[in-house]
């Protein structure tokens, strides 16, 4: 391992770096005392700068920021140490989906107040492919590419209609491991019903348009983001 200083806005900011040139916990992010980072105007790494997707909202944002200060060597976090209290104002609106081994289904755990209000249903313990039967393609499609990239998929645009309104949407997908295997979704979906929405059941149709970061491209925990 290796350490140098870099001079970032006036301010010296110590970089810790594998060998390989891996990112550590600080790169050229500076941790405060109340916890948060300085954002780094650049990651360190012989690789080039990390990739951070354009996200939105501010929720959203700081699910991201959580996701990435659990990440152990630019891996996918540990089930087990996500704290939902670290991100109260998404939990209406968080769903979890894990693959089963044995059938290779996928299934949702849980889903926020907000999410079973939309659907018009209880989901948890429901498969994907029975929820979103005539988008079963498209769903299995992104919770693939989430878990076996493994990446992060952020999606903005018309997810859900609601009689003819179609609802405006942004949703974050993020890989977690269990046991070292990654093999469940961790995510949210914000969306806002239009004031003269119908009684009609929400009808899923996937015309927003994804951005899709692999793991691996993603800043490290001290980086986080410029």
């Amino acid at each position: 391992m290796t350490h140098q200083e870099l001079k970032i806005g006036g301010a010296t900011v110590e970089t810790s770096m594998t060998d390989g040139g891996e990112c550590l916990a600080y790169c050229v992010g500076k941790k405060r005392a109340d916890g948060e980072y300085v954002a780094p105007e650049h990651c360190d790494r012989p690789s080039g700068p990390a990739v951070f997707p354009a996200v939105r909202s501010p929720e959203l944002l700081g699910l991201m920021r959580y996701w990435l200060s659990l990440r152990e060597d630019s891996g996918v976090p540990e089930r087990h140490r996500f704290d939902p209290v670290k991100v109260p104002a998404l939990l209406s609106q968080f769903w979890i989906i894990q693959r089963e081994d044995s059938t290779d289904r996928y299934r949702f755990l849980l889903a926020g107040e907000k999410i079973r209000s939309l659907l018009g249903r209880r989901v948890a313990d429901i498969y994907v492919d029975e929820l979103f039967a005539g988008h079963k393609t498209e769903m299995h499609e992104a919770i693939e590419t989430v878990l076996d990239t493994p990446a992060v998929h952020y999606a903005v645009g018309p997810l859900y209609r609601a009689g003819m309104h179609a609802l405006q949407t942004e949703r974050l997908a993020l890989p977690m491991a269990e046991d070292g295997r990654v093999n469940t979704v961790y995510g949210a979906t914000l969306y806002r019903k239009p004031v003269a929405v119908s009684n009609e059941p929400t009808e899923y149709i996937n015309d927003a348009q994804p951005v899709i970061v692999r793991s691996v491209d993603l800043p490290c925990r001290g980086c986080l983001m410029v």
